[in-house]
């Protein structure tokens, strides 16, 4: 999440508690479309990769995916772009919890977190995950990553309040510090699960083929939906979000994040492709703000170019109009703490700057005076 109030290409998405819906206006364009087309197909990872530098590896991997299925070729996915995107979703997980979390709630007497962060073997160049899970498990979840899981999986919501109560490493000192803060942004909201099947794929495929607005606005099953770490594939624990509230989404990250560190954590990320249609592909992949997807349609047998392509971030699930966080919005009063927004907001984690317009007082002579 950007800083908020920053200026930023990629849009802003503006908060008005306290209103009736939509409570989120996005200014958030689709750029890929315009700028991708026409360029040779063999470019469009790495102008993706670029546009969205954010989460750079994740589109890397999708955009490869998505042309080699329009190209008809193989669409099994080769342990490098699992690795890949393995380490882009923790660095992204790290650069959220050391710098994202401490803006909208600051850490009295933490002042050596960017350093800390700094010494990261995975921000320091290294793709080898292996060899950074000692610092995961040191200055993250303060124990191995196979404890930390295990106690994770057996009672969630009371493990991870005592884990953060113990305060051993900065996410848990944060997230104890954010736990009152979270209290009564319970969001309950539908789990994203089309990349569950082929026919939901191919459904998605027409959509995005079909409406030039899809990918803005994007429904499911006529639903808003959300995707995030606690609506993994390898994860389901049914269609409706079960840990509802912000402070569980967050801590989510972190369990994600432990996932990822451990032994076969290559595996945990669901990723694919497919041929959608005549030099059409489809490519998906769970990454740190959630799922996904890129659409791209080519033109040309001998030289082949970009004709159209989609991409449908998660950012345009989880701050739909009428979502889970939109909804939670509308039943805050006008008058709440900009940071309970903002935290709110951390919790689903927008790729974009988030602003919250204060509330307006009504003229006088409008006011009831009963």
């Amino acid at each position: 999440m950007s800083a908020a109030g920053s200026a930023d290409p990629g849009g802003v998405i503006t908060a008005r508690p306290g209103r009736a819906l939509p409570t989120l206006v996005s200014t958030r364009r689709e750029w890929a479309a315009p700028l991708a087309r026409g360029r040779p197909a063999h470019t469009l990872p790495g102008l993706l990769s670029s546009l969205y530098a954010l989460c750079g590896g994740a589109h890397r991997v999708a955009a490869h995916l998505a042309v080699n299925a329009a190209l008809g070729r193989d669409t099994a996915v080769d342990a490098q772009s699992r690795q890949t995107l393995r380490a882009d979703t923790l660095r992204e997980h790290l650069r959220r919890m050391w710098l994202d979390w401490p803006r909208v709630l600051p850490l009295a007497g933490d002042d050596a977190g960017a350093a800390v962060l700094a010494s990261c073997p995975l921000l320091q160049g290294s793709a080898d995950v292996d060899t950074s899970r000692g610092w995961l498990e040191q200055q993250v979840l303060g124990m191995a990553a196979a404890d930390w899981l295990a106690r994770w999986d057996a009672d969630r919501e009371s493990f991870v309040a005592a884990w953060a109560d113990q305060g051993a490493t900065h996410p848990a000192r944060w997230l104890r510090a954010a736990r009152p803060a979270c209290q009564g942004l319970s969001a309950p909201g539908v789990a994203l699960a089309v990349h569950a099947s082929r026919h939901e794929l191919a459904w998605l495929a027409q959509q995005l083929r079909d409406d030039e607005g899809f990918a803005l606005r994007p429904l499911w099953r006529g639903q808003a939906a959300e995707t995030g770490p606690w609506t993994r594939l390898a994860d389901r624990r049914g269609g409706v979000v079960a840990d509802a509230s912000a402070f569980m989404r967050l801590a989510a990250r972190v369990a994600d994040l432990a996932r990822l560190a451990a032994a076969g954590g290559e595996d945990w990320l669901a990723l694919g492709a497919a041929g959608t249609g005549p030099c059409e592909g489809l490519a998906w992949c769970e990454m740190a703000r959630g799922l996904l997807v890129h659409w791209v349609r080519l033109d040309g047998d001998v030289a082949p170019r970009v004709d159209a392509v989609h991409v449908l971030a998660p950012t345009e699930w989880n701050f739909h109009p009428h979502g889970a966080v939109a909804r939670r919005l509308s039943e805050l009063p006008a008058s709440v703490a900009p940071q309970r927004v903002q935290l709110l907001a951390a919790a689903f984690d927008p790729c974009v700057s988030l602003a919250v317009e204060p509330a307006v007082a009504l003229p006088r002579e409008d006011r009831c005076t009963r």
